[in-house]
């Protein structure tokens, strides 16, 4: 199984900007990835599922140091990144111009990802719900951007998630 993984808002508040050297400051009470070991604690029964990036965090940032801000249970999960993969994987962008992925909302970075590899098997953890296929709800673990993953209702909503897709 593949979970398309965004920070903002499920591992931490929503509330983070780069400062003046490109480094991610979150803004308010709190530090980044506050919420990581919930994810971490939620996918041990899963040795299976792969992690792939969707937060915004890939478009200014690279893809090492990105991946590298995950705790080391989490970073061994992951496999590649939607927006690194705009940049580095020639046919993913066939038939699109790299503007596209300007305006393209994250369920439709995802999807590509998702059809490109011809994935059957996925989820995806975001704050951000809208633009979201009606196809593809029942994939979306919504997170509220200010509580992400600490919200225990959340928790338990993955956690089914995961069981219903064990292979």
């Amino acid at each position: 199984m593949i979970l398309f993984l965004d920070f903002d808002g499920v591992l931490h508040p929503d509330s983070v900007f780069l400062d003046t050297s490109r480094c991610p400051v979150l803004k308010g009470s709190g530090a980044l990835f506050m919420w990581a070991d919930l994810l971490s604690q939620s996918l041990q029964k899963y040795p299976d599922v792969r992690i792939v990036l969707s937060t915004s965090w890939g478009r200014w940032l690279e893809y090492i140091p990105v991946r590298g801000c995950l705790p080391p249970l989490l970073r061994e999960r992951v496999i590649g990144s939607t927006w690194h993969h705009v940049r580095c994987v020639s046919n993913y962008n066939r038939g699109l111009p790299y503007s596209y992925w300007s305006t393209a909302s994250r369920y439709q970075q995802i999807k590509r990802w998702v059809d490109f590899y011809r994935i059957q098997n996925w989820l995806a953890i975001d704050d951000h719900g809208e633009h979201w296929g009606e196809a593809d709800l029942d994939k979306l673990i919504q997170t509220s951007s200010d509580t992400g993953l600490s919200a225990q209702h959340v928790l338990l909503q993955l956690q089914d998630r995961l069981k219903r897709n064990e292979i």
